[in-house]
C-alpha cells in the first residue's frame, strides 16, 4: 500500500470508520495466509488510517497485522494486541512468538494481533537514507560513549547530519509519528476487529503506547497489562532528566548483577571482587582501545554495548559472566581462569535495525522520528557535553552514553502532536502494571510512578532480572487471570523469577 491514497478512498474510509459519532461499524479487515517466511502459519492484513488524524478526510499510511487465531475459537473472548516497545520495534513477529511469551489459556482464547505501528517495518516504513552504505558511514561518525573532544565533535556533527538526513528523505510521515497518533490508530484496529473494548499487552515503550491509549479512551479499557514501564509524565515533559534516570536504571541492573556473580561463587566466572574488576576494566578502556586476546581491539564502547545488551536477559548471565572474566584476565595479565572457554561476542550493539530489507534501519530511523516528536529535548547541541559530565558523575558506567544518545533531536523538526497528559484518567478497568525489580531499560522505580500516575492501575512486581518480566510462572498465571477474567492481584503482590541468575552446576 502506498502512504498517500486517492482522496475518494481516503473519504470513504472517513464516512465508514472514522467520522465522531458515526453508527457504522468499522469493515470487516480482510486476514490472509501472511506469505513473510518468519510469519509463517499467520494470517496477514493492513488497515489504512489517516495520517493526520485531524484530518480524518485526507491522505492515509498503512497499518500491518499479524493474527494467531485463538486455538479455542468456541471459548474465544476477543483480540489481544502486542506491541513489543522500541520505540521503532515491529510488532508483527510477537503474534509468531506467542506461544513463548503467552500463557498457553490466553492464546486458547484470544486472537493475538501484532502490528507493525506506523512508520515501522511494513507499514509504510520511514527512511532516512537511500541505502544501507549511506546510514552506515553516517553512522560509523558517531561514538557511543564520545571521551575525547574529536570523538565528541563528530559525534555531534553526526547527528546533526543524520537529523537533516532525515528532514530530506523522511516525507510525509516525518511530523506524524508520534506516540499520540499510535494510540489513535490502535483504537482504529481495535474497532476493526470489532471489540468493544481494548484488550492490550505492551512492552517497554509499549507501556507508553498503552499509558497514552488509556488516558484519551478511557472508558474503552478492556483489560491493559503494561510490562516494563517508562514514566510516562517524566518521558513526556522531563525527558533530560528521564534520560540521566534511565541511565540510573542501567547502573542498578549492573550492581545486581554484579552482587548476584559474587553470591554465586564458582557458579559465576567472574565472581571474587567483580565489582573491582568491572570497574577497573571499564576506566582502563576509557583511557583508550586496548588489543586483549581473543577479542582483538577492545573500546568503551565494546564493553558498553555489550553489558547493556546482557543486562535485558537474565538466561545470558553465566556466558556474559565468562566473557567478562576473559576480558579481565586480557586486561590485567592475570592467569587465565576462563581460558579455554568460547567468549560471547564483544562487540557493541548494532544499530537499532539490521533487517534484511532493501533498508535495514528503518528502526533507528523510527526510533528518533518517535522519540524526538514525544519528548523535546534542549535544542542546542553544545549543551550536551555537559549534560555527559553531570550523568556521568552519577552514573558513571552509562551515563555519558545516555546524554547523547538523542542529541539528534536538538535540530529535529518542531513537532506539534503529541501528547504530555493528563496521565490520571480513570479507566473502566483497573490497569495491570507489571515490572522486574532489576529492569535496565525500565527501571522500578519508572513502575511505581506508572502505577501512581495512572487514574486506575494496580503493580505487580517481578523480584528478578531482565527488561520486562519473563521466566516466572507467577507472573504468567497473573497475565491468564486478568486478561482471561479481569482479576487483580492484591496490592504488594511479588512474584519470583524461576530462572536464577547464576544456577548452580550440576
Amino acid at each position: 500500500m502506498t502512504l498517500l491514497r486517492s482522496a475518494v478512498a481516503a473519504t470513504v474510509l472517513a464516512a465508514v470508520i472514522l467520522t465522531p459519532g458515526a453508527a457504522v461499524a468499522a469493515p470487516a479487515l480482510a486476514w490472509a495466509p501472511c506469505t513473510e517466511e518468519d510469519l509463517t502459519g499467520l494470517d496477514c492484513t493492513a488497515i489504512e488510517v489517516p495520517l493526520d488524524h485531524d484530518r480524518p478526510r485526507g491522505a492515509t499510511t498503512t497499518i500491518a497485522l499479524a493474527r494467531r487465531p485463538a486455538a479455542d475459537p468456541d471459548r474465544r473472548i476477543g483480540t489481544l494486541f502486542l506491541n513489543p516497545g522500541g520505540p521503532g520495534g515491529p510488532g508483527r513477529f510477537l503474534a509468531a512468538v506467542a506461544d513463548r511469551i503467552l500463557p498457553a489459556e490466553v492464546l486458547a482464547r484470544f486472537d493475538v494481533v501484532g502490528f507493525d505501528p506506523r512508520g515501522i517495518g511494513a507499514s509504510d516504513p520511514v527512511q532516512c537514507f537511500h541505502t544501507d552504505e549511506e546510514a552506515i558511514a553516517l553512522l560509523e561518525r558517531m561514538t557511543g560513549v564520545p571521551l575525547t573532544p574529536e570523538q565528541i565533535s563528530s559525534t555531534l556533527r553526526a547527528n546533526h547530519d543524520y537529523t537533516e538526513a532525515c528532514k530530506r528523505t523522511m516525507g510525509a510521515l516525518l511530523p506524524h509519528m508520534s506516540t499520540l497518533n499510535v494510540a489513535k490508530d490502535l483504537d482504529l484496529l481495535r474497532r476493526a476487529v470489532g471489540d468493544q473494548r481494548l484488550t492490550y499487552v505492551g512492552y517497554s515503550y509499549g507501556t507508553m503506547i498503552g499509558a497514552t491509549y488509556v488516558n484519551l479512551f478511557p472508558q474503552r479499557v478492556r483489560a491493559v497489562i503494561l510490562d516494563g514501564n517508562v514514566d510516562p509524565d517524566q518521558r513526556a515533559n522531563h525527558r533530560l532528566a528521564n534520560k540521566r534516570d534511565r541511565a540510573g536504571g542501567f547502573e542498578i541492573a549492573l550492581a545486581g548483577f554484579l552482587r548476584a556473580c559474587d553470591a554465586a561463587g564458582p557458579d559465576c566466572a567472574f565472581a571474587g571482587g567483580a565489582r573491582a574488576k568491572f570497574d577497573a576494566m571499564r576506566e582502563r578502556l576509557r583511557q583508550g582501545p586496548a588489543d586483549v586476546p581473543p577479542f582483538g581491539t577492545v573500546t568503551i564502547d565494546d564493553l558498553t554495548g555489550f553489558i547493556s545488551g546482557v543486562l535485558y536477559d537474565v538466561r545470558s548471565f553465566p556466558d556474559a559472566a565468562v566473557t567478562l572474566q576473559m576480558l579481565h584476565e586480557g586486561l590485567s595479565g592475570t592467569a587465565g581462569r576462563a581460558a579455554g572457554v568460547p567468549p560471547m561476542a564483544l562487540e557493541a550493539l548494532p544499530p537499532r535495525g539490521g533487517f534484511a530489507d532493501a533498508y535495514g534501519f528503518n528502526s533507528n530511523d523510527a526510533f528518533f522520528a518517535v522519540n524526538c516528536a514525544d519528548a523535546p529535548l534542549p535544542r542546542d547541541p553544545a549543551l550536551y557535553p555537559g549534560f555527559a559530565r553531570t550523568f556521568e558523575a552519577a552514573h558513571r558506567t552509562f551515563g555519558r552514553a545516555e546524554a547523547f544518545s538523542e542529541v539528534g533531536c536538538a535540530n529535529w523538526p518542531r513537532i506539534e502532536e503529541r501528547y504530555a497528559g493528563p496521565w490520571n484518567r480513570r479507566t473502566a478497568r483497573t490497569v495491570l502494571v507489571v515490572n522486574p525489580t532489576f529492569d535496565p531499560a525500565t527501571r522500578y522505580d519508572f513502575a511505581v510512578r506508572m502505577t501512581r500516575e495512572l487514574g486506575n492501575a494496580r503493580l505487580l512486581t517481578m523480584d528478578g532480572f531482565g527488561h520486562a518480566s519473563g521466566d516466572s510462572a507467577c507472573v504468567a498465571g497473573w497475565y491468564t487471570r486478568y486478561l482471561v477474567d479481569g482479576a487483580l492481584p492484591p496490592a504488594g503482590t511479588r512474584c519470583a523469577q524461576d530462572v536464577a541468575p547464576f544456577p548452580a552446576a550440576g
